[in-house]
Protein backbone atom coordinates (compact mmCIF):
# COMPACT_ATOMS: atom_id res chain seq x y z
CA UNK A 1 0.00 0.00 0.00
CA UNK A 2 3.00 2.73 0.60
CA UNK A 3 3.72 2.55 -3.21
CA UNK A 4 -0.17 3.68 -3.95
CA UNK A 5 -0.49 1.37 -6.60
CA UNK A 6 -3.96 0.41 -5.91
CA UNK A 7 -4.24 -1.90 -9.16
CA UNK A 8 -1.08 -3.59 -7.70
CA UNK A 9 -2.91 -4.19 -4.68
CA UNK A 10 -6.46 -5.16 -5.51
CA UNK A 11 -4.22 -7.90 -8.33
CA UNK A 12 -2.53 -9.05 -5.22
CA UNK A 13 -5.87 -9.50 -3.41
CA UNK A 14 -7.52 -11.84 -5.90
CA UNK A 15 -4.40 -13.58 -6.32
CA UNK A 16 -4.36 -14.15 -2.40
CA UNK A 17 -8.39 -15.52 -3.10
CA UNK A 18 -7.43 -17.30 -5.38
CA UNK A 19 -4.46 -19.32 -4.02
CA UNK A 20 -7.14 -19.41 -0.64
CA UNK A 21 -5.14 -17.59 1.47
CA UNK A 22 -6.04 -15.96 4.43
CA UNK A 23 -7.31 -11.93 4.00
CA UNK A 24 -7.24 -10.53 7.20
CA UNK A 25 -7.79 -6.83 8.34
CA UNK A 26 -4.16 -5.98 7.54
CA UNK A 27 -4.38 -7.09 4.02
CA UNK A 28 -6.80 -5.34 3.72
CA UNK A 29 -5.98 -2.15 5.34
CA UNK A 30 -2.82 -2.41 2.84
CA UNK A 31 -5.14 -1.87 -0.27
CA UNK A 32 -7.62 0.16 1.07
CA UNK A 33 -4.51 2.73 2.04
CA UNK A 34 -2.90 1.88 -2.25
CA UNK A 35 -6.61 3.37 -2.99
CA UNK A 36 -6.54 6.40 -0.80
CA UNK A 37 -3.13 7.28 -2.04
CA UNK A 38 -4.09 6.95 -5.75
CA UNK A 39 -7.44 9.09 -4.61
CA UNK A 40 -9.49 5.90 -6.02
CA UNK A 41 -12.48 6.19 -3.26
CA UNK A 42 -14.74 4.49 -5.15
CA UNK A 43 -12.57 1.07 -5.05
CA UNK A 44 -11.61 1.61 -1.30
CA UNK A 45 -15.37 1.86 -0.46
CA UNK A 46 -15.87 -1.40 -2.77
CA UNK A 47 -12.81 -3.08 -0.13
CA UNK A 48 -14.61 -2.07 2.68
CA UNK A 49 -17.70 -4.18 1.21
CA UNK A 50 -15.64 -6.72 0.33
CA UNK A 51 -14.29 -6.91 4.18
CA UNK A 52 -17.96 -6.70 5.60
CA UNK A 53 -19.00 -9.49 2.97
CA UNK A 54 -16.40 -11.72 4.04
CA UNK A 55 -16.54 -11.15 7.69
CA UNK A 56 -13.00 -9.35 8.05
CA UNK A 57 -12.80 -6.69 10.47
CA UNK A 58 -12.87 -2.86 10.61
CA UNK A 59 -10.57 -1.19 12.78
CA UNK A 60 -9.40 2.61 13.04
CA UNK A 61 -6.84 2.05 10.03
CA UNK A 62 -9.65 1.17 7.98
CA UNK A 63 -11.55 3.89 8.22
CA UNK A 64 -9.47 6.44 8.36
CA UNK A 65 -8.00 5.44 5.02
CA UNK A 66 -11.53 5.37 3.80
CA UNK A 67 -12.31 8.68 5.26
CA UNK A 68 -8.99 10.22 3.74
CA UNK A 69 -10.36 8.30 0.33
CA UNK A 70 -13.53 10.37 0.43
CA UNK A 71 -12.32 13.42 1.10
CA UNK A 72 -9.96 13.13 -1.89
CA UNK A 73 -12.93 12.51 -3.87
CA UNK A 74 -14.82 15.52 -1.90
CA UNK A 75 -17.53 12.81 -1.43
CA UNK A 76 -19.22 14.58 1.84
CA UNK A 77 -21.81 11.85 2.26
CA UNK A 78 -19.60 8.92 2.33
CA UNK A 79 -17.53 10.59 4.80
CA UNK A 80 -20.16 11.10 6.89
CA UNK A 81 -21.39 8.37 7.25
CA UNK A 82 -18.11 6.24 7.49
CA UNK A 83 -17.52 8.21 10.26
CA UNK A 84 -20.60 7.83 12.00
CA UNK A 85 -20.13 4.11 11.86
CA UNK A 86 -16.29 4.56 13.46
CA UNK A 87 -17.65 6.33 16.35
CA UNK A 88 -19.62 3.64 16.89
CA UNK A 89 -17.13 1.55 17.12
CA UNK A 90 -14.11 3.54 18.39
CA UNK A 91 -15.68 6.24 20.27
CA UNK A 92 -12.02 7.79 20.98
CA UNK A 93 -10.96 11.18 19.65
CA UNK A 94 -9.49 11.49 16.35
CA UNK A 95 -9.17 15.04 15.06
CA UNK A 96 -6.92 14.42 12.31
CA UNK A 97 -9.96 11.55 10.46
CA UNK A 98 -12.31 14.20 11.24
CA UNK A 99 -10.28 16.93 9.66
CA UNK A 100 -10.85 15.03 6.60
CA UNK A 101 -14.75 14.72 6.53
CA UNK A 102 -15.20 18.54 7.65
CA UNK A 103 -12.45 19.13 4.49
CA UNK A 104 -15.10 16.68 2.36
CA UNK A 105 -17.93 19.12 3.62
CA UNK A 106 -15.72 22.55 2.73
CA UNK A 107 -15.13 21.01 -0.88
CA UNK A 108 -18.58 20.84 -1.63
CA UNK A 109 -19.41 23.68 -0.13
CA UNK A 110 -21.59 22.35 2.89
CA UNK A 111 -20.44 24.78 5.31
CA UNK A 112 -22.98 24.41 7.92
CA UNK A 113 -23.15 20.51 8.03
CA UNK A 114 -19.00 20.88 8.41
CA UNK A 115 -19.36 23.29 11.37
CA UNK A 116 -22.24 21.24 12.83
CA UNK A 117 -20.25 18.21 13.14
CA UNK A 118 -17.21 20.23 14.58
CA UNK A 119 -19.25 21.50 17.21
CA UNK A 120 -20.89 18.36 17.65
CA UNK A 121 -17.92 16.47 18.07
CA UNK A 122 -16.37 18.85 20.52
CA UNK A 123 -18.47 18.31 22.83
CA UNK A 124 -18.85 14.53 22.87
CA UNK A 125 -15.54 14.23 23.28
CA UNK A 126 -15.71 16.69 26.47
CA UNK A 127 -18.11 15.21 27.42
CA UNK A 128 -15.55 11.35 27.38
CA UNK A 129 -12.75 13.69 28.56
CA UNK A 130 -11.33 11.46 32.02
CA UNK A 131 -9.13 14.78 32.97
CA UNK A 132 -10.52 17.96 33.27
CA UNK A 133 -7.86 20.37 32.35
CA UNK A 134 -7.74 23.52 34.56
CA UNK A 135 -4.52 25.17 34.45
CA UNK A 136 -4.25 28.84 36.71
CA UNK A 137 -3.77 30.88 33.34
CA UNK A 138 -1.82 34.02 35.09
CA UNK A 139 0.26 31.70 37.16
CA UNK A 140 1.47 30.16 33.72
CA UNK A 141 2.37 32.87 32.49
CA UNK A 142 4.09 34.46 35.26
CA UNK A 143 6.07 30.77 34.61
CA UNK A 144 6.59 31.55 31.22
CA UNK A 145 7.07 35.18 31.14
CA UNK A 146 10.24 34.20 33.36
CA UNK A 147 11.43 31.81 30.80
CA UNK A 148 11.14 34.70 28.13
CA UNK A 149 8.20 33.82 26.37
CA UNK A 150 4.85 35.42 25.78
CA UNK A 151 1.43 34.24 25.96
CA UNK A 152 -0.06 35.57 23.05
CA UNK A 153 -3.68 34.44 23.43
CA UNK A 154 -5.47 32.07 25.97
CA UNK A 155 -8.43 29.98 25.70
CA UNK A 156 -9.90 27.04 28.09
CA UNK A 157 -7.77 24.16 26.55
CA UNK A 158 -5.06 26.19 24.60
CA UNK A 159 -2.72 28.71 24.48
CA UNK A 160 -0.73 30.88 21.66
CA UNK A 161 2.96 31.49 22.21
CA UNK A 162 4.94 33.79 20.41
CA UNK A 163 8.08 32.23 18.95
CA UNK A 164 10.95 34.61 18.21
CA UNK A 165 13.76 33.81 15.60
CA UNK A 166 16.43 32.92 18.49
CA UNK A 167 14.93 29.94 19.59
CA UNK A 168 13.65 26.27 18.27
CA UNK A 169 9.92 25.25 18.03
CA UNK A 170 11.39 21.93 20.55
CA UNK A 171 12.59 24.57 23.13
CA UNK A 172 9.27 26.37 23.22
CA UNK A 173 7.30 23.26 23.55
CA UNK A 174 9.90 21.98 26.50
CA UNK A 175 9.62 24.83 28.31
CA UNK A 176 5.66 25.03 27.96
CA UNK A 177 5.52 21.13 28.28
CA UNK A 178 7.38 21.89 31.94
CA UNK A 179 5.58 24.28 33.07
CA UNK A 180 1.62 23.36 32.40
CA UNK A 181 3.08 19.91 34.02
CA UNK A 182 4.07 21.70 36.85
CA UNK A 183 0.79 23.06 37.71
CA UNK A 184 -1.36 19.82 37.50
CA UNK A 185 -1.79 19.24 33.40
CA UNK A 186 -1.13 16.14 32.27
CA UNK A 187 0.56 17.15 29.06
CA UNK A 188 0.45 19.17 25.88
CA UNK A 189 -0.09 18.79 22.29
CA UNK A 190 1.54 20.84 19.19
CA UNK A 191 -0.29 20.75 16.21
CA UNK A 192 2.07 22.60 13.92
CA UNK A 193 6.03 23.98 14.51
CA UNK A 194 7.84 27.07 12.75
CA UNK A 195 11.66 26.50 11.40
CA UNK A 196 14.60 27.95 13.76
CA UNK A 197 14.88 31.40 12.35
CA UNK A 198 10.95 31.72 11.74
CA UNK A 199 9.59 33.91 14.57
CA UNK A 200 5.49 33.58 14.71
CA UNK A 201 2.28 32.03 16.83
CA UNK A 202 2.34 28.46 18.38
CA UNK A 203 -0.55 26.97 18.96
CA UNK A 204 -0.87 24.27 21.94
CA UNK A 205 -3.46 22.48 23.52
CA UNK A 206 -3.38 21.75 26.67
CA UNK A 207 -3.68 17.86 26.92
CA UNK A 208 -1.97 14.76 25.77
CA UNK A 209 -2.79 13.50 21.78
CA UNK A 210 -6.13 11.58 23.40
CA UNK A 211 -7.52 14.70 24.93
CA UNK A 212 -10.27 16.73 23.92
CA UNK A 213 -8.66 20.24 22.94
CA UNK A 214 -5.63 18.21 21.30
CA UNK A 215 -8.21 16.71 18.98
CA UNK A 216 -10.33 19.95 18.44
CA UNK A 217 -7.22 21.67 17.02
CA UNK A 218 -5.57 19.00 14.96
CA UNK A 219 -9.12 18.48 13.50
CA UNK A 220 -9.24 22.02 12.38
CA UNK A 221 -5.86 22.21 11.04
CA UNK A 222 -6.45 18.74 8.92
CA UNK A 223 -9.45 20.51 7.58
CA UNK A 224 -7.61 23.58 6.39
CA UNK A 225 -10.09 25.65 8.69
CA UNK A 226 -6.36 27.20 10.24
CA UNK A 227 -5.03 29.55 8.08
CA UNK A 228 -1.24 30.78 8.41
CA UNK A 229 0.80 33.82 6.80
CA UNK A 230 4.19 34.41 6.21
CA UNK A 231 5.87 37.44 5.75
CA UNK A 232 9.73 37.93 4.45
CA UNK A 233 11.41 40.52 5.74
CA UNK A 234 14.38 41.79 3.34
CA UNK A 235 17.80 43.33 3.95
CA UNK A 236 20.44 45.18 1.92
CA UNK A 237 20.75 46.27 -1.76
CA UNK A 238 18.26 45.47 -4.61
CA UNK A 239 19.78 42.68 -6.58
CA UNK A 240 16.80 43.73 -9.66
Amino acid sequence: GEGGKWATALGLLCDMESSHLELDTATYNAAVSACEHEREWVKALWLLGQMTTRRADLDAITYGAAIKACEHGAVWQQSLALFAERCSTFPEPEGIILGSVINSCRSANSWAVACSLLDRERSRWLARDTFNITVNQKALEHELNQKGLNIVAQRPGFLAVLKTADISTECVTTLVRERVEGLGCPGITVVSRLDFTTSGVLVIALGTLTSAPANFVLAQFAARLAVKTYHCLCSGKCLG
